[in-house]
């Protein structure tokens, strides 16, 4: 897996990660990553992935309320190992990623 993928997927852990506790996560994240880590394969994973996401999500949202930094932190980083998972054992993951959550586009210089 190349530098640039995994760098994707730190920059999508942390959006989402930062996220979760909005209107984001129901509007966007939690289908799109359901799908994207259920990588079409089945309607069971595609619900056990939602569980799961639902279960992270509820822990994230405890945790920045409580003020656990820390935690967030690990939480960040255990969203962004299922990514890298999909991303190094699915053939079409990154593709998947990048349509799912395009790169940002640079702004030129100036404006």
């Amino acid at each position: 897996m190349d530098s640039s993928a995994i760098e994707h997927a730190q920059r999508v852990a942390a959006r989402v990660t930062a996220e979760a506790a909005g209107e984001e996560w129901q509007k966007r994240h939690h289908m799109t990553l359901t799908f994207f880590l259920a990588g079409a394969r089945s309607s069971h994973e595609e619900f056990q992935h939602s569980l799961k996401l639902d279960a992270w999500r509820k822990q994230l949202v405890d945790c920045v309320e409580a003020d656990g930094c820390t935690k967030v932190a690990e939480l960040r980083e255990e969203l962004q190992g299922w990514i890298l998972w999909e991303l190094q054992y699915r053939d079409n993951a990154l593709d998947a990623l990048l349509k799912a959550y395009p790169p940002p586009v640079p702004v030129p210089d100036g404006e």
